[in-house]
């Protein structure tokens, strides 16, 4: 037994004789998940999930107080963009919730807050109705726009506008041109005395058959322009024929009066099947 214990054989009675065992968590060893974490240096040391050790590498964390931190603060961002955020009411949110969120979005107290600018590059004689301006703001508010969008369709509806009225004019160009063309053809030219005369009994006969309201007539059905361009040759053919033949005998053309003052009515029917039973 005496040799036993001096050659440090591990006898139970020399508890120094026997190796200690060695703790898994001990510097060296293996962590609790077998990936050895208490081997990484600082804030890592502590941490179990690999995952976890990951974002904390390429953060840069240090220690706790450095990832509190930094959580606190994206957590303040998130708040303000939250307060920032601008959520649609409701289906049934009262006309005040609508107000208040139209509000958010910038529209003005009252549509006569809104101030329209036209576009560049308008044609200069284009007509803008102040009357649809003005229903256009009260249509743009109850839409709940702000001022930059409501201007924003103010300019494209004016351009589209702008564009129709364009070749509106265009046509009526084209249309007076062709007319003109048609009257020489069948007067002569312009300043010619059949041209002319024929013009004289056309006029004649709107000036003595209703005058400016018949004029006026005509423009609005497009068969004169507003300057007075004729559009529609066969309607000054028949007002310069209807002219003449109420009107020829008072030598209009030529400056002569009549000798009698002749029977319409016997002019444009000369041969009233009616005149024998008068």
């Amino acid at each position: 037994m005496t040799d036993i214990a001096a050659n440090g054989s591990g006898a139970p009675g020399n508890p120094a004789a026997t190796p200690a065992p060695r703790s898994p968590n001990a510097s060296g060893g293996e962590g609790a998940d077998g990936h050895g974490s208490n081997q990484l240096p600082g804030f890592l040391g502590g941490l179990r999930d690999e995952g976890n050790r990951r974002v904390v590498e390429a953060k840069g964390w240090k220690d706790a107080d450095t990832a509190i931190r930094s959580y606190a603060e994206l957590e303040k961002r998130l708040t303000d963009i939250s307060s920032r955020a601008v959520t649609p009411p409701s289906a049934d949110a009262t006309p005040q919730q609508w107000d208040a969120f139209y509000a958010r979005l910038g529209r003005p107290d009252k549509a006569e807050a809104y101030e329209f600018a036209l576009p560049e590059g308008l044609p200069e004689n284009l007509p803008y109705d102040g009357e649809s301006a003005a229903r256009y703001k009260q249509w743009s508010h109850a839409a709940g726009l702000s001022p930059k969008q409501a201007q924003t369709l103010h300019d494209a509806f004016v351009r589209d506008q702008a564009e129709h009225y364009a070749a509106h004019a265009a046509a009526f160009i084209a249309r007076g041109e062709r007319a003109h063309g048609e009257l020489t053809r069948a007067w002569g030219d312009k300043g010619s005395a059949a041209y002319t005369e024929n013009l004289h009994f056309a006029d004649r006969f709107i000036r003595n058959n209703g005058g400016d309201e018949l004029l006026g007539e005509l423009k609005e059905n497009g068969l004169v322009s507003k300057e007075g361009v004729v559009l529609s040759p066969n309607l000054a053919k028949a007002l310069a024929k209807a002219g003449r033949a109420l009107y020829a005998e008072d030598r209009f053309a030529t400056g002569n009066p009549a000798s009698r003052p002749a029977d319409p009515a016997r002019t444009l029917y000369p041969n009233d099947p009616f005149a024998q039973r008068r």
